[in-house]
């Protein structure tokens, strides 16, 4: 293995120093272009600033006054229109339009004979129309006040006809009063919204007739008379109000032309003085236009040159860096797929030493995997063997060794997780224990290596039996089995025992020392729901006294314990 870690680089091979190079050099010519751009910015500034300062401004100005001009007839207009008058609004258009014309006129000056003589029509016009603005505003705000008495009669008129409608009109006569009434008032209120002088008289003397024929009627109440008085003073009030609105509006109408007339020659004055100031900046314009078509120029150049020398520091990174990289990399990704690969490691740079190092732990670890693979296998080994032995020490431990069930001790575990259970959940368990009739004369006719046989024959039957539903066969001791039966109650439990005996006697086992001839069984069966506080050996006790009961009367018989 080569000793490459040691190895160190010359500065002009190691990748850091070539790319810090390349962006060293982009970046100086990246502030000379940004200097020269700066530096022609700030001269473009000055022109503009000066060319602003010169002409833009002032053309601004001639606008303004222009469209202020416009603007302050416009808002007379509005205020007429929309009768919005009140004195906080007589100020905003008398004083304040004023002063503000004043102040963009200020700002405006002269610097030919022929703008002079336009700034001097302009100051002659300005006081003849701000004094026909302060007219119009008088005019404006009686006319208001007109509109507030008309509002008044309006409100006066409907509260006698709310007065005249709540009277009583009993009588022809009531009727006839209050239908006349009503109509002067109708008349009346029609006659505030009328435009023509003409019809506006007519509606006066179609109210003098009604108020006539009422005050001729005769037997009027007081309530009447009183009606009928406020009646006619309210009409007398409304035409007269109404004649001087009309009076008023036509004067109204002459001022607004008048100030439209003066707004109008303002507006001129403004707009001419704003047309030369348009010529002369255009001309300075030009000359501006013509220094930024050279800066762009010189700039377009300069950006072309950062162009190529990017290109160019793209393509140094792209070949000498990127490409050697990836390619690097996808040799990395296919030996982690498990792909062997060749792995680049030309160069004299960091990427070679990279390639040097992969190499390096692709060796050391194919070296660890293969050790890797022995020792798992020596692992696998023992671990089989371990789990073969556990087997074998938790079968012996569970099981008879001769019959293969259960042993006592695994019986009396599982017995105790049952009973638990059962005290819980409030369901039956049912014992069965179970000897074999006269086995101790099967050993001394048969020999003991027979009498081991019938035992194992004996224990498949229960075994399988006791499986096939959810018991649990063991041996108990000597030629006696125990069968485990949860959840199971006393009948059941009797048939199933039944059925052992019976299955045993068509084994038909050969027993020529018993009375039968053939293998019996003695089985005491014993069921209880267990509660909390029971103790499991009473039902082994029961079980087993039941089995008693059972050789003692006989033999080769089924006994259940019956609780008084």
């Amino acid at each position: 293995m080569a000793d490459f870690a040691t190895e160190k680089l010359r500065a002009r091979k190691q990748i850091g120093f070539r790319l810090n190079l390349v962006l060293l050099g982009v970046l100086c010519f990246y502030l000379i272009i940004t200097a020269y751009s700066v530096f022609i910015l700030w001269q473009q500034s000055e022109e503009f600033k000066h060319l602003t300062n010169t002409q833009f401004e002032r053309a601004i100005h001639a606008a303004e006054l222009s469209r202020d001009a416009e603007q302050i007839t416009s808002q007379a207009l509005e205020k007429m229109i929309v009768q919005d008058y009140n004195n906080t609004y007589y100020q905003s258009l008398s004083n304040t339009p004023r002063k503000l014309f004043d102040s963009i006129r200020n700002k405006l000056y002269a610097t030919t004979d022929k703008e002079k003589t336009i700034l001097d029509e302009i100051d002659n016009i300005t006081t003849p129309y701000f004094s026909t603005l302060k007219i119009l505003d008088h005019y404006l705000l009686r006319e208001e006040e007109l509109t507030k008495k008309k509002s008044s009669i309006s409100n006066g008129l409907s509260h006698l006809q709310e007065s005249i409608s709540s009277a009583g009109h009993n009588t022809p006569q009531q009727q006839y009063f209050n239908n006349l009434f009503l109509n002067a008032i109708n008349i009346t209120l029609l006659s505030q919204n009328s435009v023509k002088r003409g019809e506006l008289q007519a509606q006066k003397n179609a109210i003098s007739g009604l108020l006539a024929k009422m005050y001729y009627l005769d037997n009027l109440s007081s309530a009447q008379s009183s009606l009928l008085d406020q009646l006619f003073q309210t009409a007398q009030f409304a035409f007269s109000t109404k004649t001087q609105f009309q009076n008023q509006h036509l004067a109204t109408l002459s001022a607004i032309r008048k100030t439209r007339q003066q707004a109008q020659r303002l507006s001129a004055a403004s707009y001419d003085f704003y047309l030369l100031l348009k010529i002369a900046t255009l001309d300075s314009t030009q000359k501006h236009d013509a220094l930024i078509r050279d800066v762009i120029t010189n700039i377009v150049l300069f950006s072309c040159a950062f162009l190529v020398l990017t290109a160019f520091a793209y393509w140094f990174i792209r070949h000498y860096l990127i490409f050697r990289l990836n390619r690097l990399n996808n040799t990395m990704l296919q030996h982690v797929k498990g792909v062997k690969a060749p792995i680049p490691q030309s160069g004299e740079d960091e990427i070679a030493l990279m390639g040097k190092a992969f190499s390096v732990f692709v060796e050391a670890t194919e070296q660890a995997k293969r050790d890797s693979i022995t020792a798992r296998k020596e692992v696998e080994d023992a671990n089989l063997k371990l789990l073969q032995l556990n087997q074998s020490l938790q079968t012996l431990s569970h099981t008879d060794d001769l019959t293969q069930l259960s042993n006592r001790r695994f019986f009396f575990k599982k017995f105790t997780e049952y009973w638990k259970k059962a005290s819980i959940e409030q369901h039956d368990i049912s014992l069965i224990m179970i000897d074999l009739d006269w086995f101790k004369q099967f050993n001394d006719h048969y020999g003991h290596q027979a009498g081991d046989k019938c035992l194992i024959e004996i224990a498949q039957i229960l075994k399988t039996d006791s499986e096939a539903v959810g018991g649990l066969a063991a041996r108990y001791g000597g030629e006696e089995f125990i069968i485990l039966l949860p959840n199971i109650d006393r009948m059941r439990a009797m048939t199933f025992a039944k059925h052992l005996r019976r299955k045993v006697g068509e084994a038909d086992i050969s027993h020529e020392a018993s009375n039968t001839g053939r293998v019996t069984l003695s089985i005491g069966v014993a069921t209880h729901q267990p509660k909390p506080g029971d103790d499991l050996d009473k039902l082994i006790y029961l079980a087993d006294q039941t089995l008693y009961e059972a050789k003692k009367s006989g033999r080769d018989q089924v006994l259940e314990f019956v609780e008084s």
